[in-house]
């Protein structure tokens, strides 16, 4: 086991484990954001025919004088024309046998004839061609390609179920009267829409109370990819994730140099992976972020690296990245960056009443004006 590893040593290791996925096939009106699990090759040319890419006239480039002939619409078999013969077309219809140009509409019959206005046969793709690769992310263009390919259905990675267990003896679900010392446990159902954002499937666990005999039957219990624990990773006496990892479990590393969420780890219980993370809710939501969305589905990304001018300052972190929450917007031709609440770990409001955190370099602070390097959150 590893110890206070860095964000990028982290990342290294938990990707030496990565889920291992079936394969479905979804039709395409089912496969958005889904990870194509194998290369497509192209069923067709495209376009499968030489068409014309705009409304007017098919005609032979030479001729000075033609007449119209007849009209040929997309859908159409290809016509015939002769010298001096232009026959009126729309856009996507087949080009004429014999013409090698389109005159716009607007040109009138005897107009200048474009020969860059005939979209060639298998200009786009050939049939095939490999034009959509494994691991890719389907989105709305990457869709409608597959459709031009000729496919109705594609092959997908299943989508990863990932059982959230979170700890505590203080923590009850919402909606139930609090009793003295007790809380709302609020770090599965954040973990649940990040979950789902990456495109999981959440399998929300009941509470576990400390104690190593509940959270041992609740691990053994659970049928699913991947596991995410909340709460019990630190160094305190009722810290139960982190001892039953150490005793029972595959222990990878723990603590890993970031605040806030220093205290996250990485393993395996019973083969299957298991990412402890923090209780405090701003720390889970950002280990999450940073290495558990990589880790599951590094196709898509919840924040995006930009540089910002710091309009407030803020204190960076004795030998750890420090991920202060702020908000980062548009001034003239820059973005600049405000603070608005305090930062602790355990203020989850921080990461509503801001869209970003600083990645502020160990021992390294920022003070008004300075332009750092910050995580933009992405909607």
């Amino acid at each position: 086991m590893e110890t206070l590893v860095t964000i990028e040593r982290a990342l290294e290791i938990v990707r030496k484990t990565p889920l291992s996925l079936a394969t479905e096939w979804v039709p395409l009106t089912e496969a958005h954001r889904r990870i194509l699990s194998e290369d497509l090759q192209s069923k067709v040319d495209d376009p499968a025919f030489d068409n014309s890419a705009m409304d007017g006239w098919a005609v032979r480039g030479e001729d000075s004088n033609r007449e119209e002939i007849g009209v040929t619409a997309a859908g159409d078999p290809p016509a015939h024309i002769d010298s001096g013969q232009a026959i009126r077309i729309m856009t996507g219809a087949p080009i004429p046998k014999g013409a090698d140009a389109i005159v716009k509409v607007e040109d009138g019959i005897n107009g200048k004839a474009h020969t860059n206005y005939i979209r060639k046969q298998a200009e786009n793709l050939r049939k095939g061609e490999t034009a959509l690769h494994k691991g890719q992310l389907m989105t709305p263009a990457s869709i409608s390609l597959a459709a031009t390919m000729g496919y109705d259905s594609i092959p997908v990675q299943t989508r990863p179920r990932i059982a959230i267990v979170s700890t505590g003896d203080e923590l009850i679900r919402p909606g139930q009267q609090l009793k003295e010392g007790q809380i709302y446990e609020s770090n599965s159902f954040g973990l649940c829409a990040l979950l789902e954002k990456v495109g999981c499937i959440p399998v929300l666990h009941n509470v576990v109370e400390d104690g190593p005999e509940g959270l041992r039957n609740a691990l053994n219990s659970l049928d699913c990819d991947a596991i995410l624990t909340s709460g019990g990773v630190s160094m305190g006496e009722f810290d139960y994730v982190r001892k039953l990892m150490e005793e029972e479990g595959d222990l990878h590393f723990w603590k890993v140099a970031m605040r806030p969420g220093g205290p996250p780890l990485f393993g395996t219980w019973n083969d299957t992976p298991l990412f402890g993370l923090p209780g405090n809710p701003v720390s889970s939501h950002l280990v999450f972020m940073l290495l558990v969305a990589p880790w599951l589905a590094p196709e898509i990304s919840l924040a995006k690296k930009v540089h910002v001018r710091m309009k407030d300052s803020v204190k960076g972190a004795p030998g750890k990245v420090c991920l202060r929450r702020i908000q980062i917007l548009t001034e003239g031709d820059e973005l600049v960056a405000t603070t608005h609440t305090h930062q602790g770990s355990g203020n989850i409001h921080s990461m509503v009443a801001h869209n970003g955190v600083t990645y502020l370099q160990p021992d390294t602070n920022a003070g008004t004006g300075k332009i750092i390097q910050a995580l933009w959150f992405n909607d």
